[in-house]
């Protein structure tokens, strides 16, 4: 009998089959030529065509996550100003959790100006206030912006860009 091995990714996720050629003979002398039938160790054939391959979620179609969504377009911001940030959420299916925004990597002088900033249960989104003090550090950089929950202590990192220019 002769059986190939394929390897392939998909979604990320590395999958290897083992096939027989059609009409190869299985290790009993019969054909394989059914794939909806497979045989248990004792022989007995079953029926493998409504059998579920899993009870997790297929790719792509996670229940309790979440992704951020952040401006696509870099800030404007000037020393001794301030710029709002709409920070946006898309939720899974059963993600009803509140989301504490946190954002790292900010350059010298610039803060946010929100106090706890945090996307509660049902809304989509959080706004933010970016503030520059009249010295911030002048120009492009990328902060971090990364969501937390407290209760299951999933997590979503995103970049954003911005600016600071003289006043």
């Amino acid at each position: 009998m002769m059986k190939m091995y394929f390897m392939s990714m998909c979604m990320g996720m590395l999958t290897m089959v083992a096939a027989s050629g059609c009409g190869d003979s299985t290790k009993d002398g019969n054909t394989a030529a059914d794939p909806t039938t497979a045989r248990t160790p004792s022989g007995a054939e079953t029926s493998v065509a409504d059998k579920p391959v899993a009870d997790k979620p297929v790719a792509g179609e996670a229940d309790q996550t979440f992704a951020l969504s952040v401006p696509f377009e870099p800030i404007a911001l000037t020393q001794g100003g301030e710029a709002p940030v709409r920070i946006g959420i898309n939720r899974g299916e059963n993600f009803e959790e509140q989301v504490n925004i946190e954002i790292s990597g900010l350059p010298n002088g610039v803060t946010v100006d929100t106090k706890d900033p945090a996307i509660t249960p049902g809304s989509m989104g959080v706004d933010l206030l970016l503030k520059a003090t009249a010295d911030a550090s002048l120009g492009d950089f990328t902060a971090k912006v990364t969501g937390k929950t407290a209760s299951s202590g999933a997590d979503f990192s995103e970049e954003i860009q911005f600016t600071v220019s003289q006043q």
